[in-house]
């Protein structure tokens, strides 16, 4: 019988994972949910898109704005803190906006603001309709945004636009076909 060679690596990480489900087993606990708390600049896409993570590890709570960069920031600040205040504390804080067409200045800054307020950053040049794209085909060179809607209508088979009700069933099509996507 053949010996299978298996990386150091990957021996280390499944040590750790048996350690940890042996040491739950005999401490009869169970891991803490991280927990996610995502302000996003869109009021629909983005929201929809990361509530629709349905994860056994973590709890995932996004809310969407309709606003962008630094005033965003400063809206996630004010919630952060409003939700703290009412006992709603999580383990990472998240804020979600596009580049567009703001000043590297002024990208930069709500960058920075955010960073310094607690907050990790996640951004997508030029519209976060690229990461729904990026689920259908590794698209590798320039797509301006204005073709974003068409593409996505022709992979999903129905007409995108940003509407609640056209978000939510793209969301729901895209993590039931995830499988098949990715293949």
């Amino acid at each position: 019988m053949a010996s299978i060679d298996i990386p150091q690596k990957v021996k280390r990480i499944w040590d750790k994972r048996k350690e940890r489900s042996i040491e739950r087993f005999n401490n009869n606990t169970r891991e803490i949910k991280q927990s996610f708390l995502i302000i996003c600049e869109g009021e629909n896409t983005e929201p929809d898109y990361f509530n629709e993570f349905k994860l056994g590890s973590a709890k995932v709570e996004s809310v969407g704005q309709g606003m962008n960069t630094i005033s965003l920031v400063e809206r996630a600040i004010f919630i952060k803190k409003d939700y703290a205040r009412k006992g709603h504390v999580y383990n990472q804080y998240w804020v979600v906006f596009d580049k567009d067409d703001f000043s590297n200045n002024d990208f930069n800054n709500a960058i920075w603001v955010a960073q310094a307020a607690g907050f990790q950053v996640a951004y997508s040049n030029q519209s976060f309709e690229l990461w729904y794209l990026l689920h259908y085909n590794l698209h590798q060179g320039e797509i301006n945004r204005s073709l974003y809607a068409d593409i996505l209508t022709n992979y999903l088979g129905f007409a995108y636009t940003k509407e609640k009700e056209v978000s939510e069933k793209m969301c729901a099509s895209l993590w039931s076909n995830r499988l098949t996507i990715l293949i």
